[in-house]
């Protein structure tokens, strides 16, 4: 498709009566903005506008945009999943994408009918019981962990994929591109990966890297499920508190300084919208310090199939994991900008949305 090259103009009510609009988001500085120049959306036949607002373009003052009477951003998810979306990112077109694929990815957050219920809490009820017999083999091996391989555990994450693996093949399928683009399974990297769903580090097990993640420490209270994340040695966080952040991070420089692979979720928290956020810095400072690549990865679909605030419900469907390649350098923000880029990049293509 070849590029477009749109300019700001001035709008106004006459052109919304028409149902044809173009918005321009604004890139925040640094790492929060999604490239180097602007992410174009065009959207037809905008529904319910109303108080449009248009400033003029001036060079080095701003960029023309449009403030519509659309107050939540779950309705326009709706929307581009109705209609389609076309985004241009830096000047570089990316492929349209039809609607029905596009519905493949995005949040329902209207839906929650009986079935989706149900099957949810099939889902809590088989991974549980499959997690007490394979906490018994943690429970077990535990002590020849701490001996002859305390900081990896690869034999507990071993236990922790075929968990996940058999829990997820029951209710959607999974499809990975760019295995090749992982680290050897004994190289320490950062990864990190947008964060969208519940279903995130279910998903990601399938990657078959022994990571540790982040997570909030009543997390690891939760019976049988949050024991094994302590028996793997998962990394608790104290959200709002400074010390516990400063000691997170001291523990996972510790590890990636031992040939440990991290993983972050660099937003902090689960999509609100299913919209990608802007990044923290803290695992590119660990990268940066601990001077092991980032290795950027899109997570598509766990979104929609259970959207953050919905955990009552599970959709069926499908998920892809795209592995990008690894990302060097020791200058963290440039490694916050290069590797949120490279996950934007590929969210759009696949109609997903993204915080400018």
């Amino acid at each position: 498709m070849a590029s477009m090259m749109v300019h700001a103009l001035p709008f106004s009510p006459l052109a919304a009566k028409s149902g044809v609009i173009s918005r321009r988001s604004i890139a925040p500085p640094s790492c929060a903005r999604l490239t180097t120049g602007s992410a174009l959306c065009l959207k037809q036949k905008t529904p319910k506008m109303s108080a449009i607002q248009s400033t003029q373009f001036l060079s080095g003052e701003g960029i023309n945009f449009l403030k519509l009477g659309v107050t939540r951003s779950r309705y326009h998810q709706r929307s581009a999943s109705q209609l389609g979306v076309r985004c241009q990112v830096a000047g570089a077109a990316v492929p349209d994408e039809s609607s029905s694929r596009i519905h493949d990815y995005l949040p329902n957050f209207t839906d929650k009918s009986l079935p989706l219920k149900l099957r949810a809490l099939c889902f809590y009820l088989w991974t549980y019981v499959l997690a007490v017999p394979l906490f018994a083999v943690m429970a077990v091996l535990q002590p020849f962990v701490l001996l002859f391989d305390k900081q990896r555990r690869t034999a507990h994450h071993f236990v922790n994929r075929i968990w996940a693996t058999l829990t997820t093949s029951l209710f959607y399928k999974v499809e990975i591109e760019g295995l090749e683009n992982l680290p050897g399974p004994n190289e320490a990297a950062v990864y990190v990966a947008n964060h969208q769903s519940f279903l995130d580090i279910y998903t990601l097990f399938m990657l078959g890297r022994s990571f540790k993640f982040i997570s909030k420490t009543s997390n690891f209270l939760i019976p049988i499920i949050g024991w094994s994340m302590y028996l793997t040695g998962h990394v608790p966080l104290r959200r709002m508190d400074k010390r516990s952040q400063l000691e997170c991070l001291k523990k996972c420089l510790d590890l990636v300084k031992n040939g440990v692979p991290v993983l972050f979720f660099p937003e902090g928290t689960r999509s609100s919208d299913g919209k990608m956020a802007a990044f923290k810095k803290g695992a590119f400072s660990i990268a940066s310090k601990g001077k092991v690549p980032v290795v950027p990865i899109s997570l598509i679909g766990t979104g929609r199939l259970m959207p953050n605030g919905l955990e009552d419900t599970l959709r069926p469907g499908k998920v892809k994991i795209v592995v990008h390649p690894p990302i060097r350098g020791n200058n963290p923000d440039e490694l916050c900008q290069k590797a949120r880029d490279v996950i934007a990049e590929t969210l759009l293509k696949h109609g997903m949305p993204v915080h400018s």
